[in-house]
């Protein structure tokens, strides 16, 4: 038997949920284009051939002066600790000029000896060959890097080879959790990222990430669900694009959450969503 953690690290959008969705075959994790669509640190549970993986999703790494994007990133970095294995996750069809100045010097500061990274490319699909073993052989540079995956989340290319590999680096030992425990979230904190994706799907060039969703009440009656959502924002200009001409754009953001959830849950979902002016500092 083989048990360890694993922390996902990466830039934003480089396809850190993505991947981890594919892994788990679940919707468990935020995937969004708005930068820092993860807000939180978040656990999922994968077995494979008698071993268990413990995954660490955190907010995407980025460069900014927000205090909020600075407090994420603070974030990402305190699970390094408790991680057995790290996946560095690079979008493999971009520049990767601020990974490699900033990201990657900052890891090997934080890393312990006992710790392995692993350099995940992805996105291999967006690329042709030749641009796949430049970057291969770019990164060969470092000794930071454990070893380097090509693979495509998207298509799940080299996915397999990936798990099964890792699988030999976790440590031996009994499993910590549960087989049919899967995810490491509250239902109300789950519920609110989904329709925090619906908000910045819909409005994301003009909603920051102060943007909050929090569910106030979940109400179980057989096999429905109601849920009663808060959207907070700070500013008035912010509640009426969420809200829209006629509520129109919150009708939206409300049917797509609803619909995301249904899938997840399996049942019929009943979402009560309200948008209320708050001070930034509630936030």
């Amino acid at each position: 038997m083989r048990s360890g953690s694993i922390l996902l690290l990466g830039p934003t959008n480089s396809g850190k949920s993505t991947l981890l969705n594919k892994i788990v075959g679940k919707r468990v994790t935020m995937v969004s284009r708005k930068q820092q669509s993860t807000t939180f640190n978040q656990k999922t549970l994968f077995n494979l051939s008698e071993a268990e993986f413990i995954f660490s999703d955190t907010p995407g790494i980025f460069s900014s002066t927000k205090k909020i994007s600075n407090k994420m990133t603070t974030s990402a970095f305190s699970e390094l600790e408790q991680a057995h294995i790290i996946y560095l996750v690079f979008d493999i069809s971009k520049k990767n000029d601020f990974e490699i100045k900033k990201i990657i010097p900052t890891l090997e500061n934080k890393i312990k000896k006992n710790q392995k990274v692993f350099l995940l490319l992805n996105k291999i699909d967006k690329v042709k060959k030749n641009k796949i073993l430049q970057e291969i052989n770019k990164f060969k540079n470092f000794d930071l890097f454990e070893s380097i995956f090509p693979i495509s989340a998207m298509s799940n290319d080299g996915i397999e080879s990936l798990l099964e590999f890792t699988k030999n680096y976790l440590p031996k030992r009994k499993n910590k959790y549960s087989p049919k425990k899967k995810l490491f979230i509250k239902k109300d904190l789950f519920y609110s990222e989904v329709t925090r994706e619906k908000i910045y799907d819909k409005v994301h060039r003009e909603i920051p990430y102060q943007c909050k969703v929090q569910t106030e009440k979940i109400v179980k009656i057989k096999d429905e669900i109601k849920i009663y959502q808060m959207i907070k924002v700070y500013k008035k200009s912010h509640k009426n694009i969420l809200i829209g001409k006629n509520g129109s754009t919150l009708k939206e953001i409300g049917v797509q959450a609803r619909k995301e959830i249904s899938i997840y849950e399996n049942k019929k979902i009943h979402l009560f969503l309200f948008v209320k002016l708050f001070s930034e500092k509630s936030l």
